[in-house]
């Protein structure tokens, strides 16, 4: 059996002022994919699982970078033709395996993963079975569905089962070749976009959601079921939750799980609504927690860089020098910054206004007077659970201790959620008494188990908890929560 395997993965904050350039990817081709093997990322799974089973694969294109503004159209068009053309030369095969994210919009084209499947389809014909995988915030549209056989998107917000997902897109997959499967697939997307900070899988509505697609599939009414929580800052029209089935030749009974899921995500759209701390207030209660039982997270939402900040937001930062917070770690972007460190070397005094340069929404410069007392080269790998084993890098780094505050200078953005981001600079996550991550949820993965607590933060920016502060102009409507009073029934 030989499969092809290929994708481009950018999840985009269409309200970034920052569009990405081909500069922003980390490209790998052919058989530089293999990097990924063994890690728990979509192609390592794909990869791990081909392998255990006696699969032939060919890789073409696999693509990433973090969330940002969407890709210029030049970029855009070049990878994707790059993807289609390589995904051609490999066949025939008796199968694709596509690892998208499900929420890129590249400008000119709205639905980028859609544009993508449509080319992929027209080169592989009607016939040849593709399986797709998706993060767990895409924002999946019946065309999406029409145009593959299997799609598989992950169960965990953090995302700590991404190359899991892709191993079950592989079985599907063969499964459908030898005959064993007869995949058909119903979507249902009720008027729901919730923030990412409302879908922690862990507890609440979307462990509810998912405890039941488990029983569904446990059951064998389903064969497998994806919960997409969407990602709210695209405004695009199909942004916005899905629940897709698959099951055994059956569409009537694929439709009626989904529409069952569809109404129960709608009887809790309650509980998607969050409310955040003010940043006064947030950094006052950290400061008085009690130490010794691990580093209260201030969590800033607003800035979070996984879902397309710059990442140099400098509100909280301000509030821990001028409350006077003893061990406690902030993380900002600022190249120009670390450069002034490096000039300075390690011990010389740093006295520069870092943060708040890319945009005037998440905070101004902030004054930092302190000791340059690590200067490195910002690579490392993820301890996990999330993306595990996968290397990163953000780009020279520069450590400045400022009074009781360790302002940590990277020169590319890089979003937190590992632990290993701290350590790989000298830093002992369970020894400071705060922690800064600019996040929603992803945190939770590597630092939840030593953190005493969490203060989810009110602060300034394109990522926060209030969508009303954002000016959608393409989104269907009505939707919950910009349309409280939105109505449904399946």
């Amino acid at each position: 059996m030989r499969f092809v395997t290929g994708g481009i993965m950018h999840e985009t904050h269409t309200f970034s002022s920052v569009i990405t350039s081909e500069s922003d990817y980390e490209v790998r081709r052919g058989d530089e994919v293999n990097i990924y093997a063994g890690t728990n990322h979509s192609a390592g799974g794909v990869i791990d699982e081909c392998m255990s089973r006696g699969i032939e694969l060919v890789h073409t294109l696999q693509t990433k970078t973090v969330t940002s503004g969407p890709p210029d159209r030049k970029t855009y068009e070049r990878l994707r033709d790059e993807l289609v053309s390589r995904i051609e030369a490999a066949l025939p095969a008796d199968g694709i395996v596509l690892t998208l994210h499900g929420a890129m919009v590249a400008e000119g084209y709205p639905d980028a993963e859609l544009d993508i499947l449509r080319r992929v389809r027209e080169v592989a014909g009607p016939d040849l079975p593709i399986a797709v995988t998706f993060d767990f915030h895409a924002n999946i549209s019946p065309d999406m569905v029409a145009l593959s056989t299997i799609i598989v998107g992950y169960d965990t917000y953090p995302h700590v089962d991404i190359a899991e997902r892709a191993k079950e897109a592989v079985r599907l997959l063969e499964a459908t070749v030898n005959g064993d499967l007869h995949p058909v697939m119903a979507i249902t997307k009720p008027p729901l976009m919730p923030v990412p900070q409302a879908q922690h899988t862990s507890t609440g509505p979307f462990r509810t959601l998912l405890n039941r697609a488990h029983e569904l599939e446990d059951a064998g009414d389903a064969v497998s079921i994806t919960v997409a929580g969407g990602f709210a800052y695209a405004d695009i029209p199909v942004a916005g939750m899905s629940l897709i089935t698959i099951t055994n030749g059956d569409l009537d009974a694929a439709q009626r799980i989904s529409n069952e899921l569809a109404a129960l995500a709608w009887s809790l759209r309650e509980q998607m609504l969050v409310v955040n701390t003010p940043p006064e207030q947030a950094v006052r209660e950290a400061i008085a927690s009690p130490a010794g039982n691990g580093p209260v997270m201030l969590v800033d939402v607003s800035d979070n860089i996984g879902a397309g900040t710059p990442g140099d937001g400098t509100v909280l930062l301000r509030e821990l020098l001028t409350q006077g917070a003893v061990d406690a770690t902030v993380v900002i972007a600022d190249a120009g910054a670390v450069k002034t460190a490096f000039n300075a070397g390690v011990g010389g005094d740093f006295r520069m206004a870092v943060g708040g340069k890319v945009d005037a929404l998440h905070g101004e410069p902030v004054e930092v007077d302190g000791t340059v007392r690590l200067l490195c080269d910002g690579d490392w790998v993820h301890e996990g659970p999330e993306n595990a084993g996968v290397p990163i890098s953000a780009g020279p780094t520069a450590v400045i201790r400022a009074d009781g505050v360790n302002v940590v200078l990277t020169s590319v953005k890089t979003a937190p959620g590992d632990q290993q981001q701290l350590k790989s600079v000298g830093i002992d996550p369970i020894r400071q008494r705060i922690i800064v991550v600019k996040s929603a949820v992803r945190w939770r993965g590597g630092y939840e188990p030593i953190a005493s607590h969490a203060i989810h933060v009110d602060t300034p920016g394109i990522c926060g908890a209030d969508l009303g502060r954002l000016d959608f102009q393409h989104v269907a409507r009505p939707i919950f929560p910009l349309d409280h009073g939105a109505s449904y029934t399946t």
